[in-house]
């Protein structure tokens, strides 16, 4: 068992991946892109957002400072505040990003790989 207390997050020790412009992903267990348990950090700055993706067994996002966005590609979007949880089911194409002049920070937990559609 392993705890990562909220005041820890941004000091945390992880594989540390920047992604797309404007992205900054630690992994606080994980990838395992199996069915082991993936939990990350994410940093997302201000009017950034991740490319087109999936998750083949779904994912979670817990959002942990500031306000997000995910969408759908159908267009459907949530927007997310500190303590909300958006359920991704499997399979399904979404973007998620920073809905305001600040960074969002979110906890991203899934298992399985993650594809970005072409």
């Amino acid at each position: 068992m392993r705890i990562v207390r909220k005041d820890d997050l941004y000091t945390a020790e992880g594989n540390t991946t920047q992604g797309a412009a404007g992205l900054s992903l630690t992994w606080l267990q994980g990838p395992a892109t199996s069915d082991e348990l993936d939990v990350g950090f994410v940093r997302v700055d201000a009017g950034a957002q991740t490319p087109t993706h999936i998750h083949l067994k779904g994912q979670v996002i817990v959002t942990v400072a500031g306000s997000g966005f995910v969408e759908t590609a159908a267009g459907e979007r949530i927007e997310t505040t500190v303590g909300d949880v958006v359920i991704c089911p499997a399979g399904e194409e979404h973007v998620h990003g920073s809905a305001g002049e600040a960074e969002w920070a979110h906890l991203t937990i899934s298992t399985g790989k993650h594809d970005v559609p072409r």
